[in-house]
């Protein structure tokens, strides 16, 4: 097997874009590639003929395990990541319930008014007090860990 054999049809393809000849034509114009030190190309040709295909298999076989192994990482935290976040949702969910369940009658008393009236409003206060959280975390200003 020769070094050109193991590029895979798809590297070769630089058309993958519709414009993508155009857009090469117009960075080619505008960017002009560095000059390559002297004897780049003979020393290139020598380090693909000494490597031989015993490397190149063993270092494959390394990269695939390597690729395997954070792809298990990365799903294992979107898994982590989805059940926290369902447990987070789950825990919320319960706390407003909760919270409704004993507030809303006593301020409604304390207020004078009634719980359609001030559902709607005590879920608005709510909605801004959390709006106003992540505004504030997103800015460095309020620091939840």
């Amino acid at each position: 097997m020769t070094p050109q054999d193991r590029v895979s049809p798809d590297q070769n393809q630089t058309d993958a874009w519709p414009q993508g000849d155009a857009l090469d034509s117009a960075l080619s114009a505008a960017l002009r590639p560095p000059a390559l030190p002297a004897g780049f190309h003979a020393t290139l040709r020598g380090a693909i003929a000494r490597e031989t295909e015993q490397d190149f298999l063993a270092r494959r076989s390394a990269l695939e395990a390597e690729r395997a192994q954070h792809l298990a990482e990365l799903r294992a935290g979107y898994v982590r990541l989805r059940r926290n976040t369902l447990v987070t949702a789950l825990a919320v969910a319960f706390t407003a319930g909760a919270a409704a369940t004993i507030v809303l009658p006593w301020l409604a008393a304390a207020i004078g008014t009634d719980v359609l009236t001030l559902a709607p409003l005590l879920v608005a206060i709510i909605g801004l007090g959390v709006g106003a959280a992540v505004f504030l975390a997103r800015f460095g200003l309020l620091r939840w860990r």
